[in-house]
């Protein structure tokens, strides 16, 4: 227990000591021209074959098409992974009802969103945000509190970025942490993905959460992805994990209201007090934007063969979810 309270310290001073260092460095990150920061619109690569530079920027139109289909994706699915690093003023309000035939019906309301200060400083915005998760976590798996804390970006480029962030949470808690994100083009279709969160909770100790994924163009409408997601919480004294492959494809069925489909496999664990598989999970989402572009609605099934303790005996429980997101925006989401 020791030797991972002294990991995660360490983690997290060294995260913070490199910290002023990353400032100086990003001092161009809001020039546009930038070679580092990652085009929204990917540019034509040379069309003449006896440039120097024909094949490394046909090489870089690929990977930057790869990149913004990605990204086009989890913006519209509202994914907190790229929430966490949208630079305007948003906010998601999110009414649900997670039903499933052994416990019923169970509504909640979530609320995820940023308001930027660029009076204050263009690197620091008011965030109110969960745990960064994906959708092979089931609802009860991502639940947690919602954090209301300033968020301070110390370096922000193509392959990596830097947050530190100071929460509040009821309690009271305070919750001090630091972000770190790494990125990086693994062949023209495919790209790799890892961040890495430390947080210390002023009444239950230590916090790290990291995730690792690696996602695959298959066309200019789908995308494949493989997401691993470790956490670990001092209070709760033992590590879980969650491993899934996803499958998302765009729908080009309306013009104005897009919609996206998800299937999803996933399986959760964790190690106390043996090793086990807490979840076995299989479904598939449908989101569909609908009415005015702020307005988004969900259908997720999912049959999930389930193991909630150690002693128990594994059940198999079938789950729905149906969700309504109200999503406002300075540049809402209507097609890429």
């Amino acid at each position: 227990m020791k030797s991972v309270r002294s990991w995660l310290m360490g983690g997290m001073f060294l995260v913070l000591f490199q910290a002023p260092v990353y400032a100086l460095q990003a001092s161009d990150v809001s020039d546009p021209t930038d070679s580092e920061q990652i085009s929204e619109i990917p540019v034509e690569p040379s069309s003449d074959p006896n440039s120097p530079h024909w094949v490394d920027s046909s090489h870089e139109y690929a990977t930057n098409r790869a990149q913004a289909l990605a990204q086009w994706m989890d913006d519209f699915f509202g994914a907190p992974v790229r929430d966490a690093e949208r630079a305007d003023t948003f906010v998601r309000a999110i009414f649900l009802d997670d039903w499933d035939e052994r416990d019923g019906h169970d509504p909640k309301v979530r609320l995820r969103g940023q308001i930027s200060l660029p009076k204050i400083s263009e690197r620091v915005d008011l965030v109110f945000s969960g745990e960064e998760s994906e959708q092979t976590l089931t609802e009860e798996e991502r639940a947690q509190e919602n954090d209301v804390g300033v968020r301070f970006n110390f370096r922000d480029s193509r392959r990596t970025r830097l947050d530190a962030t100071l929460s509040l949470r009821s309690g009271p808690a305070v919750l001090p942490g630091v972000r770190f994100r790494y990125q990086q083009p693994i062949t023209d279709n495919s790209w790799a993905r890892f961040t890495q969160r430390l947080q210390y909770h002023s009444e239950d100790g230590y916090r790290s959460l990291s995730n690792f994924d690696v996602n695959r163009i298959l066309d200019d409408k789908s995308l494949l992805r493989w997401n691993g997601r470790v956490r670990f919480r001092e209070e709760k004294d033992f590590w879980d994990w969650n491993t899934g492959i996803t499958y998302r494809r765009w729908l080009d069925d309306h013009e104005k209201f897009p919609s996206a489909l998800e299937y999803f496999v996933a399986v959760s664990g964790r190690d106390q007090p043996e090793n086990y598989e807490t979840n076995y999970r299989l479904g598939v989402l449908y989101r569909k934007q609908f009415f005015r572009q702020f307005l988004y609605y969900e259908i997720e099934p999912s049959y999930n063969w389930r193991r909630d303790l150690y002693e128990e005996k594994r059940e198999g429980v079938l789950g729905v979810v149906l969700r309504l997101e109200v999503m406002l925006d300075r540049k809402l989401v209507g097609g890429r």
